[in-house]
Formats: structure tokens, C-alpha cells, sequence
């Protein structure tokens, strides 16, 4: 019975996005019966690995951004794709201690013991999701495997004749870890050669505010970044931030016909 709540333990809230909701504070007592019960709850935060899941992929089997603990998440910020992201809970880690603060001088007082289950879970029962009607390609189906790079360190004259060779106007820039670090075009070597020598290395032109894909984004997500950014092309990327592909506006076309991109 809502009504019988304490008020500090019931609270409306707005998600941005989503629209109202409610917060209720909710604590699950969980009886030490033997050892294997001991071992659970003594699990630390830092044993607990989970997955971040890129929701944004419009699919049942999301892939996975990165690999944490508990203790990760809690600490205020996780590495994915070798960038900080802040992390915070979706509800008041705060709210919950106080939960079960309270639920723990219920049970020392005495107020609450165990009671036969009121329900058994089915262990044979399953549960049938939609199927999946219509399945969007990912990058990797359409992507080109065959990229060329080039180090930041290297002479423009070097990036010329690559991207001459390699019949592409696009060269992905790796550090000496192999880490994408910006992108070289035609039009920046063809600014570079008329600079009258000012510039000489790669990094001296490249852009460092690379637009990036990954392997399991959808194509219409990746030609959506095409279009917004207007450029011709994208470096994929996987977890660790190292170039595997690269997707162009070409490769798009063939999938998505009547775009234009530049």
C-alpha cells in the first residue's frame, strides 16, 4: 500500500526523454542459510564484471562498449574507447543504503523473519520476445578492410604517395601504439604543398576531431554521420580504439541510394 509509505521513500521524478516516473525505495532481505549464501553476499565490488551496452544500436543482441566492475561504475567515470565518460546510478545509491539501514533494525528488532515462499518461480518457463521483422546492416557487413594508414610522425610527402597509391582520399593517423589519433585528406595535402613549406609533418595538418564509426553501428547511424559532419568518409573503430575499416559514402551508396554526401 503506497499510501502507508514513509514519504521519503516515495518520490516522482522526470527523465528527460522518457517522461514521469516514480521513485520507491524497495530493500530485499536475503537469509544466510550456508556457506554458498556467505560467499555471494561477500562478493566485493570490484568481482563483479558487467558489460556496458550501447542501447543506441537498434537491435536484441546490443554490443558490448566495454568490460567493468561495480567498483568501476561507482568510482564516477569508466574508459570507453579511450575517452573518460562520467557514470552515475539511475537511482540514489544513497537512498539505497538508507534502505537498508532500515530493513536491517526491522530484522534485529525483530519485526520481520522468514516466511515460507508465497510462490515458486517456473524454472521450465520462457519468456517470447517480438521477432525481429526487419534486421539493419551493420558497418562491417559494408565496410573496406584494406586501410591504409599513416603515423602522425611521417612526412606529408609520404601521405601524398599513399594516398595516391592507395587510390583513397582518406588516411587514418595512428600514434606508435597503433591508437587512432586523426585523419589526413587530399584537400589537406593539397593545402599542405601550397603553404610555401610551412607545414612538413602529418600531424602538422591532420584532424585530431575525428568523426568515427564502429563495427556493430548501423549503416543508417553511420550515413546520418556522414551527412551531419559532410565528409565522404568514416575510420571504424573497435573497442580499443584501433582502425580496423574504413567506411566511405561509396560503400554507403551501395546500400542506401539517393543520398549525397561530399
Amino acid at each position: 500500500d503506497l499510501k502507508e509509505m514513509r514519504q521519503e521513500f516515495l518520490r516522482a521524478a522526470v527523465m528527460s526523454g522518457y517522461g514521469v516516473t516514480m521513485y520507491i525505495g524497495v530493500g530485499v532481505p536475503i537469509p544466510v542459510l550456508d556457506t554458498g549464501v556467505v560467499r555471494s553476499t561477500a562478493v566485493r565490488d570490484e568481482d563483479i564484471i558487467t558489460d556496458i551496452i550501447d542501447y543506441g544500436t537498434p537491435r536484441r543482441d546490443r554490443p558490448s562498449l566495454a568490460r567493468v566492475s561495480y567498483a568501476d561504475l561507482k568510482s564516477g567515470s569508466v574508459e570507453i574507447g579511450g575517452e573518460t565518460v562520467r557514470t552515475s546510478p539511475l537511482s540514489s545509491y544513497r537512498r539505497a543504503r538508507a534502505v537498508a539501514r532500515e530493513l536491517k533494525t526491522w530484522i534485529e528488532a525483530g519485526k520481520m523473519e522468514l516466511a515460507l515462499p508465497t510462490r515458486r518461480i517456473d524454472p521450465a518457463k520462457r519468456s517470447k520476445p517480438m521477432r525481429e521483422t526487419a534486421v539493419t546492416p551493420r558497418v562491417r557487413e559494408i565496410m573496406d578492410r584494406r586501410v591504409i594508414s599513416i603515423t602522425e610522425d611521417e612526412d606529408i610527402r609520404v601521405a601524398a604517395k599513399k594516398l595516391l597509391k592507395g587510390e583513397t582520399n582518406h588516411l587514418p593517423v595512428v600514434d606508435a601504439s597503433g591508437l587512432l589519433v586523426g585523419i589526413v585528406t587530399t584537400y589537406d595535402v593539397s593545402k599542405a604543398v601550397v603553404s610555401n613549406g610551412r607545414f612538413r609533418q602529418v600531424k602538422d595538418i591532420m584532424t585530431r576531431n575525428v568523426i568515427r564509426t564502429t563495427p556493430d553501428e548501423p549503416v543508417d547511424i553511420a550515413a546520418q554521420k556522414l551527412e551531419q559532419n559532410n565528409i565522404s568518409a568514416l575510420p571504424v573503430v573497435d573497442a580499443g580504439n584501433r582502425v580496423v575499416g574504413i567506411l566511405s559514402a561509396i560503400d554507403l551508396g551501395k546500400l542506401l541510394p539517393g543520398r549525397r554526401w561530399r
